[in-house]
């Protein structure tokens, strides 16, 4: 079965070292850590903090968690490449396979540019770099993301398939045959929900964010999505925690063992 990694937008509230103690107490493989805040989104600030680096590498090798990617790195017009140096210095540190990058750029020369750049730098940290195309931002679409792989051509540079991400912004299962598997080395798993009127493409780079849910109780073609991926790749589980009803009550550790107690249900 995929190796299962928790997301940290699925305790989205939960401080660094009690997402890591949900992780480990649920039976995760690994996670993936914030140490880039996300526009609308929490955060708790690591970077800095000696004290909580401190405690965030005793708790990793105590619990003998992977770290699979660091989030999330946006490449915006102003962005300097200099800016994100500590966060990828540290997450060398935590043992990270990837840095998860998001393309906020609609100039496409300086995003190619930016992005070469990032890839460099990683490579020197011995990271890969992981593109996650976001109907909400201007790298919007699997095309995009293949054709700024293609044209930087950098060898640490892979794809993150987020399958609420994929049917948004007006992808199949289908656009996924054919490509080289070495591009996907993990994905997200999640479902969601394609609302009526989407896919609307006349929204792609302002999407508002979708509704996501635990794996089966939503309309995405999941399984046909994880059938074209490479077997058995590394799924990170990103399946944010309702603020309402029965689940809203849950303890980190409750819900973190849902998730992945629901995702294997599903792969099984």
């Amino acid at each position: 079965m995929n190796p299962l990694f928790l997301a940290p937008t699925t305790l989205i509230h939960a401080p660094p070292l009690t997402f890591i103690d949900a992780a480990s107490h649920a039976g995760y493989e690994g996670v993936g850590l914030r140490l880039n805040r996300s526009p609308g989104l929490p955060y708790y600030p690591v970077l800095g903090n000696i004290n909580l680096v401190r405690d965030i590498k005793r708790e990793l090798a105590n619990s003998q968690l992977k770290v699979l990617d660091v989030l999330a790195f946006y490449l915006q017009p102003d962005s300097k490449i200099e800016q994100f140096l500590p966060a990828l210095d540290l997450s060398a540190e935590l043992g990270a396979q990837y840095v998860l990058v998001q393309g906020d750029d609609f100039k496409w020369s300086r995003l190619c540019e930016s992005f070469g750049l990032f890839c460099d730098i990683a490579k020197s940290f011995k990271l890969g770099v992981a593109v996650e195309f976001v109907p909400s931002r201007p790298l919007s679409t699997l095309g995009l993301a293949i054709k700024l792989l293609s044209e930087v051509k950098q060898q640490n540079a892979v794809i993150c398939i987020d399958p609420l991400h994929l049917m948004r912004s007006g992808g199949q299962p289908i656009d996924l045959i054919g490509l080289e598997t070495k591009l996907f080395p993990y994905a997200q798993i999640s479902d969601g929900y394609i609302a009526p009127g989407e896919p609307d493409l006349t929204l792609l780079g302002r999407m508002p964010l979708g509704k996501r849910c635990l794996p089966g109780h939503g309309n995405l073609p999941l399984r046909e999505i994880l059938a074209t991926l490479p077997f058995n790749i590394p799924l990170s589980v990103e399946v944010l925690q309702p603020d309402q009803g029965a689940y809203s009550k849950l303890s980190a550790r409750e819900w973190a063992s849902l998730t992945l107690n629901a995702s294997r249900d599903f792969l099984q």
